[in-house]
């Protein structure tokens, strides 16, 4: 088979997003700084943390970045993986790659809100009910951002990863004699618990280090986006891998931290560093991360409901958009209002739910993948792993392996194990919602001879 899936998927409109504001977008999605990596320190212990930021970028980023940028050089359309999953596998599996991706990105998205007031409370104390309230108003915040167009999104985008970055750059420029000096946290690498501590660790380390794929949503509104992709991935990979690793290094050299580290702990060592301006910063910069990737997030979390819209799954006014900006307004309200409800909740519960419904999706992608290789081999010039067979498998392989040794830690050693029994209970529901939904709103239309995607000879 010779034919290949063509970019019009492209959603015709004013601004368009660039390869700047690409490479700022995945980078917020991704990672945002090393905010949010506190807890790994405190559950997995300081050696296993940085452990695992060296293993983790190798087992499950790579892969995951290198299938999305073969898969968006191969279907830049809007809908991105949902799309690359129905193709491979037909209608109700790219509804259950839909789902999945729901269920985890309204996990996701209120995990922001929390850090946000985590590193606001290091400036000003908040109670429980302020902490609620100011989460609310960045959920609102960001969708309005988002209401003014992908370009005014990605724009803000660059200009806050500038930003979140900069005081980082000045710990470890302040605190350079720390790496230069370096030596290793105190402690052991194998505690007492060493199977918990490794199952707490990655998962909320695989949290830091995922979604290399989500900005694909937005392939339709992105300029050449079957080529900016890969660009936009081979510019992130590093950015993202040494924005976790020299931070913590600075951080936990000669240390004996653990147990204080907690979300905004960061704040706490730019002020042994630097003092209280530098303390002060890094609070800042923690407040810019959390609402950073946030507003990035809403840019493509927001395409879902739309694309579902279009394929007949929900009610057709949520692929409505705006006629001056091109953005689904409809479907971001409906999408704060959600994630509105969900910030009362705690930061862990959130994670091991997020994890548990990313990587189930992340399988689906994989086997797209490979399903997609077979289909429509002759690419044409378009990017596409290499190593054969063998690197194609490996690729699939590697993050799988690493979700289901994180599920198989964590769901032995108890303590989160409830709130994987809630994951799988929620993931089981996606076939009656799946008929429920073609029932209502009619499903999408199929015919005989027509695959879900444009498809056009090479």
């Amino acid at each position: 088979m010779s034919a290949t899936p063509d970019n019009r998927g492209a959603r015709p409109h004013r601004g368009r997003l660039g390869l700047l504001g690409l490479i700022a977008v995945i980078y917020l999605v991704v990672s945002g700084g090393a905010y949010g990596m506190e807890d790994a320190v405190r559950m997995a212990g300081p050696r296993l943390a940085l452990l695992l930021c060296i293993i983790v970028p190798l087992t499950l980023s790579l892969p995951t970045a290198l299938m999305a940028a073969e898969l968006t050089a191969l279907m830049p359309v809007e809908g991105g993986f949902y799309v690359w999953v129905k193709e491979a596998f037909g209608p109700f599996a790219g509804f259950l790659e839909a789902y999945l991706t729901l269920l985890y990105t309204a996990v996701d998205m209120a995990i922001y809100p929390v850090l946000f007031t985590a590193y606001l409370s290091f400036l000003y104390p908040l109670g429980l009910g302020e902490q609620i309230a100011v989460g609310i108003a960045l959920v609102w915040c960001a969708g309005l951002l988002n209401a003014f167009g992908i370009r005014v999104a990605g724009n803000a985008a660059i200009v806050m990863t500038a930003i979140l970055l900069a005081p980082f750059i000045a710990m470890v420029t302040v605190g350079f004699g720390r790496i230069a000096h370096w030596r290793l946290p105190t402690g052991h690498l194998f505690g007492h618990d060493f199977a918990g501590a490794l199952g707490a660790g990655l998962t909320v380390v695989i949290w830091n280090f995922s979604g290399w794929e989500n900005a694909s949503v937005v392939a339709g509104e992105t300029e050449n986006a079957g080529r900016n992709y890969v660009r936009a991935i081979a510019a992130t990979i590093p950015l993202v891998a040494l924005g976790y690793l020299i931070p913590l290094a600075v951080s936990l050299s000669g240390s004996a931290g653990g147990p204080q580290w907690t979300a905004g702990w960061f704040s706490h060592v730019g002020r042994e560093i630097g003092g209280a301006w530098l303390g002060a910063a890094v609070a800042i910069g923690g407040t810019v991360s959390a609402f950073a990737v946030f507003e990035a997030g809403m840019l493509w979390v927001s395409r879902m409901p739309f694309v579902l819209a279009k394929d007949g799954y929900l009610p057709r006014g949520l692929a409505t958009v705006a006629a001056s900006t091109g953005s689904p307004n409809r479907s971001i309200f409906w999408c704060c209002v959600v994630y509105s409800m969900l910030v009362p909740l705690g930061f862990v519960t959130l994670v091991v739910l997020d994890v548990f419904f990313y990587m189930f999706a992340l399988v689906l992608e994989m086997g797209a993948l490979i399903r997609l290789r077979a289909m429509y081999p002759e690419r044409r010039g378009r990017f596409r792993i290499g190593g054969g067979r063998a690197g194609l498998y490996l690729v699939a392989l590697a993050p799988t392996l690493t979700w289901l040794a994180t599920f198989g830690l964590v769901v032995a050693r108890g303590g989160i194990r409830i709130d994987f029994i809630i994951g799988i209970a929620l993931a089981a529901t996606v076939w009656p919602v799946y008929l429920l939904c073609r029932r209502v709103w009619g499903g999408p239309v199929e015919t005989a001879d027509l695959p879900a995607t444009s498809i056009v000879a090479d």
